[in-house]
């Protein structure tokens, strides 16, 4: 019993020897599997298994042999492969961050240009509105002059009001109204005061007197006439209130 259990004992300690003295397997990655079904990457297989894989496959087994890898290469291709996975991982990180931020660029500019445009087109409007009230006032105060000599015809006719016109005075009714009737083309109205309702907006009272002729409160009297442009009031009319 002793003997049998010597003699197992040596073969053990045999066997581990040899597995210390074996090398370590090797690895093929890049052959296909055997038609049998039989895997290329076999890192099971014993020394004698690989042989007679070898001796079975002949010429093409050398090949396969001389293709196999070790288990360091193995892990530095793994290693190698992890780099670049990692590399491609920040540049793609970096990417998107750059396309982030001229997004972001992209934005504000657009905003900016939206006030800029926004702004100019509110210029312009303001500028439109500016000039058009620049060429009323302008039009205005010739037109003023203008009314100044149409009331100095007025009270021209006036004097000879009830006598015979000479051709003198017919010339002088011939330029009075075609003065008017110009006026009119540019947009002036003369104002109804005479027997109106007094309305300071349009009228300016400068008395009062007591008659027959108009209601009280309304206007008796018109002693300069008021005009407007295009709606807009350019002079009032200057009229005495009856009481």
């Amino acid at each position: 019993m002793d003997e049998k259990e010597r003699q197992n004992q040596t073969q053990i300690d045999a066997a581990s020897d040899d597995d210390e003295d074996r090398e370590p397997p090797v690895y093929d990655l890049d052959v296909e599997p055997d038609d049998d079904g039989d895997d290329a990457f076999a890192p099971d297989d014993t020394d004698d298994e690989a042989e007679a894989r070898s001796g079975a496959g002949g010429d093409a087994g050398a090949a396969r042999a001389s293709r196999r890898v070790s288990r360091k290469e193995i892990l530095d291709r793994f290693q190698e492969k992890n780099e670049v996975i990692a590399r491609l991982t920040r540049d793609k990180n970096r990417l998107e961050k750059e396309a982030a931020d001229l997004a972001e660029q992209a934005r504000d500019h657009k905003d900016r240009w939206l006030r800029t445009a926004a702004e100019f087109e509110n210029y312009r409007k303001r500028s439109a509105r500016e000039w058009e009230l620049l060429k009323q006032q302008s039009k205005s105060e010739v037109i003023l002059e203008v009314l100044n000599s149409l009331d100095d015809f007025e009270r021209a006719f006036a004097v000879v009001a009830g006598a015979e016109e000479s051709e003198f005075v017919q010339g002088i009714r011939l330029i009075y109204n075609n003065l008017l009737s110009g006026l009119q083309k540019l947009g002036v109205t003369e104002l109804e005061a005479l027997h109106q309702p007094f309305d300071p907006n349009v009228h300016m009272a400068v008395g009062q007197i007591q008659t027959d002729e108009a209601p009280s409160g309304h206007v008796a009297e018109v002693l300069e006439k008021g005009y407007s442009l295009n709606g807009v009031l350019i002079r009032p009319a200057r009229v005495i209130v009856a009481k």
